[in-house]
Formats: C-alpha cells, sequence, structure tokens
C-alpha cells in the first residue's frame, strides 16, 4: 500500500514539474515558418472582458507585422500597436516594458497553434 502511494506521489509532483515547463516555453521565431497566423483571445477580468483576435506575421524568423482586427475595449487598438512595434523592434514578443498579457498572448496564440489568416 505504501508503496501505491509513493508512485503516486512521485508520478504527481513529475507531472507538476511537467506542466511548469510547458508552459514556460517561449516562442522561437526562428522556428515559425513564414507566414500570417491569426491569434484569439478572451479576456476574463472585470473592466476589460471580450474577445481580441491579432493577425500575426512572420518572415524570415522575424516578427514583421502584427495588426489587431478585433478588440474588446475603444484603447487597445493604440496600446496594443505600441506594444507591437515594440515587439517587432526587438524581434521578439517577450520584451521588458510592454505591459498586458492580452497582447502578448494573441501572438503566442497565432504562434502556437499556426492557423493561417485570411
Amino acid at each position: 500500500m505504501k508503496s501505491t502511494k509513493l508512485i503516486a506521489f512521485v508520478g504527481s509532483i513529475a507531472l507538476l514539474f511537467g506542466m511548469i515547463a510547458f508552459a514556460q516555453a517561449k516562442i522561437d521565431l526562428a522556428k515559425i515558418p513564414d507566414g500570417t497566423y491569426l491569434g484569439n483571445y478572451k479576456a476574463t477580468y472585470k473592466t476589460k472582458q471580450g474577445d481580441y483576435q491579432a493577425k500575426v506575421t512572420v518572415q524570415g524568423g522575424k516578427l514583421t507585422k502584427v495588426v489587431m482586427t478585433k478588440c474588446a475595449h475603444s484603447s487597445g487598438p493604440a496600446r496594443a500597436k505600441a506594444a507591437y512595434d515594440k515587439m517587432i523592434a526587438a524581434n521578439n514578443i517577450y520584451v521588458d516594458g510592454v505591459t498586458g498579457a492580452t497582447w502578448t498572448a494573441l501572438i503566442e496564440d497565432a504562434l502556437t497553434k499556426l492557423t493561417p489568416a485570411k
């Protein structure tokens, strides 16, 4: 009985560490095929609930363009453009000084699912 509990405990710990490692995986733009991809995000926090969508273009391992196509609040497009301009300039979606998980989440969604944008 004790060995079964120990095996279950060790398995649970291994699963937890695997989930943490997966959640912290970063997007490597050099590994993304050239194309324009659609990213979606549903915000659920109090003041800015709603759907967000962006088209993300990668060419030659570089982030070249991000366009918001749907935004749940009026100040979003301007804030997103400022964030995306910084990301494009740095060729990195994880840029210091870019606030708002929504903007990064949209690009992560696009570049992990690789859903072609129309």
